[in-house]
Order: structure tokens, then C-alpha cells, then sequence
């Protein structure tokens, strides 16, 4: 069945398929979204496949190039030879003209001839696959997603560009009298628009998940404090989308990348690593993928692979101070508050949805989840 809402140059070709119809979801990050390559390259390599792409932020830019047709090759290559300085000139003109009137820290068409160098040049129909990325449309707050009936005609630079544009850190892009940034304002994992195109799969890419929930690389400067308050928004925003959105049919990749600093460009093959290695645990693990994985993969496993149809969950007694946070998080009615010491209630949690609100919010760090 197709998306009663897609135009035929951007149809999704449903009823052709014997497969699962899989839709991939990219979610924001920075220089971290450089795990969604390795994303892209395990799941090349396990034989499973993507019908339609939804990014936001960094995830439209990989995204753009997949659904352009880039191998996994070019896109390293590409990647290979990313510099800072490529992306990010101070806008030092208009901050003598304007001063603290400046538009962006940095100038948005050093940016955009990057991306211009980058992406496809292709129009929205004429991509390989279906492609969406989302954006905010400033005067109203309202959310757009380029590639939508309508939404079409938007050179794809530009709708990446809107996609990408950090507020305070590239200018928004003006088109048509409105001003257009970061989707991830509002929604930085678009689960509800995937699941509106009726996939019978979703595979999200969530770049929110640390390794450690502490911040090493914060410092008490007002750019460090403005990403951060940034990213907490995003944690926060992503995790009311993954309590409403995560169900059976969804399948959830969360590479630990996001203790990395977002814009760090020294670690990006590492970062590349991290989403490929993810990616091959998940998909091979998950019981809405593993049987879709390709024969000669399977048999060339030297032990079986544990499910990750369940979370592990424990609270260290010694580290817990019976504050009840974890009760009120969990969606899922894991934890019992109790005095001097909060309790497990579903040590193997079939119902998780992966948010890790509970160890988030743990003021200890007494929680630590499992077989993720």
C-alpha cells in the first residue's frame, strides 16, 4: 500500500515488494551522525535493505547521499578528507557591521558550497529512493518535511541546508519570505512521520545515547553552554518520541557516540566504527530483522546471538538513595519506589523502549540497563 499522500514521482513502490517495506530513520547529532555511514555499510553488509529515508540534521546529509545512490566507498571518501574549517567561518564582517545583531556564529554560505560539493544534484524525484528531511519553520514553529507533496520543489542543497542549520551556529535558510532551521528543534528522530508511510519496518538511527551520562567536554563558556542546553532539549525531546513511538515494528540502533563532542572532526572514522559495530548487534539480534539477514552472514557466526527482544535491568543497592525518579520516568512500570531503596520489578523488560529516561535521570547513576 502507498502513502495515500506521496506524489508519483515520489511513490513508494509498496505492492512490488515480497520483502518487508523497511523505511530508515536518521536522527540528528552533528559530527556524530558520521555513525549513520556505518550504519548504512552494515546493513549493506548483513543484506538488508531501506525503501525510504527520513532525516533530520546530519542524518538528512547522509541520508541525501544514500538515497542519491553514493556507495558506502564514496561516502568514506567523502567523509575522509572533512576538515572544520570547511564548514565553519566566523561571519567576522557582519559581526563588525552588526555585532551581537549577527544572525550566526558562523557563515551559513561557506556551509551550503560544502553541502553544493557534497550531495547528489538531483531533484527530490529523481532520487534513487523516496527521501524526507525536516526543518522548522521559524515564524510559525511549525515543523515542514521537504519532500512531501508539495515540498518538492526546494533544491536538495537547500533543504539539507535547513536541515542542518544549528540555531546561533549557521544562518537560517530564507525561502519564500519564511525562515527555515534544525529540525531537531522540534523532533530530532521523525518516528512519527516514518510511521506514517506505513512500513512494515521501521530501523531508527538515535544519536542521543551516551556512554556515560556525564558531559566531559562541557566548559563554563557561553557557546559550550548554549550547545548543551541544545542537546539536553534533544535528549529530552527524543525521549518523549521514543516513549510514544517504539513498538514492536520499530527497530532502534543507538551507537554510544553521543558523549563525543558534536562538532569533534578528529575521531570521524572511529565514530564510523561505532555505528557499524551498533548496527551489526541490533539488526542480528532483533527479532523484526534477524531473519532477514543473508544466509551465508548467519552461518559464518562462530557463537549464536543473544535477542534484544528485552532490556536488563538492575539498580546497585549501595549507589541508591530511594528518590523514586526511576518510577516516575519509566513508562513501563519497571521500578517500585521504596524506602531506603527503590525496587526492580521486571528484571528482563520485554516492554522498554529503549529511552534510558530512567538512568538518565538517576542522580547516582544506580541504574545500568542491558542487552542493548
Amino acid at each position: 500500500m502507498t502513502h495515500p499522500s506521496l506524489t508519483k514521482t515520489a511513490m513508494i513502490p509498496w505492492r512490488r515488494m515480497r520483502r518487508p517495506r523497511i523505511v530508515l530513520v536518521l536522527g540528528g547529532g552533528g559530527m556524530r551522525g558520521m555513525a549513520h555511514i556505518g550504519v548504512l555499510k552494515a546493513m549493506a553488509q548483513l543484506g538488508i535493505h531501506f525503501d525510504a529515508i527520513v532525516g533530520t540534521s546530519i542524518g538528512s546529509l547522509i541520508g541525501a547521499m544514500a538515497a542519491g545512490g553514493y556507495s558506502i566507498a564514496q561516502m568514506e571518501s567523502l567523509i575522509s578528507s572533512v576538515q572544520k574549517g570547511d564548514y565553519f567561518r566566523l561571519n567576522f564582517v557582519k559581526f563588525l557591521l552588526k555585532g551581537m545583531r549577527v544572525p550566526s556564529m558562523y557563515r551559513g554560505d561557506t556551509f551550503k558550497a560544502r553541502l553544493a560539493e557534497i550531495l547528489p544534484p538531483a531533484a527530490f524525484g529523481e532520487l534513487k529512493v523516496p527521501f524526507f528531511c525536516n526543518a522548522v519553520r521559524l515564524e510559525t514553529g511549525g515543523m515542514v518535511l521537504w519532500g512531501m507533496p508539495g515540498m518538492q520543489d526546494i533544491p536538495l542543497v537547500d533543504a539539507v541546508y535547513s536541515s542542518c542549520a544549528l540555531p546561533g551556529i549557521f544562518e537560517p535558510l530564507e525561502r519564500d519570505g519564511f525562515h527555515y532551521m534544525d529540525g531537531g528543534i522540534v523532533d530530532a528522530i521523525p518516528l512519527r512521520f516514518a510511521k506514517s508511510l506505513e512500513p512494515d519496518l521501521i530501523i531508527a538511527v538515535d544519536l542521543t545515547v551516551k556512554g556515560t551520562f556525564k558531559t566531559p567536554n562541557y566548559r563554563d563558556r557561553i557557546a559550550t553552554t548554549l550547545f548543551r542546553a541544545f542537546e539536553i532539549a534533544e535528549e529530552v525531546l527524543t525521549e518523549q518520541q521514543l516513549h510514544m513511538h517504539v513498538n514492536e515494528k520499530v527497530v532502534l540502533i543507538q551507537p554510544k557516540v553521543a558523549h563525543l563532542a558534536r562538532f569533534d572532526f578528529d575521531d570521524v572514522q572511529e565514530i564510523v566504527r561505532l555505528g557499524e559495530e551498533a548496527t551489526r548487534r541490533v539488526l542480528l539480534s532483533h527479532a523484526g530483522t534477524r531473519h532477514l539477514v543473508r544466509d551465508d552472514v548467519i552461518d559464518g557466526l562462530a557463537c549464536p546471538v543473544e535477542t534484544r527482544d528485552y532490556v536488563t535491568v538492575r539498580i546497585d543497592p549501595v549507589a541508591c538513595i530511594g528518590c523514586g525518579l526511576c518510577q516516575v520516568m519509566c513508562e513501563t512500570e519497571a521500578f517500585r519506589a521504596g524506602w531506603p531503596k527503590a525496587e526492580v520489578r521486571k528484571l528482563s523488560n520485554y516492554e522498554c523502549t529503549r529511552d534510558h529516561a530512567c538512568a538518565r535521570n538517576c542522580p547516582t547513576e544506580a541504574i545500568t540497563l542491558g542487552n542493548l
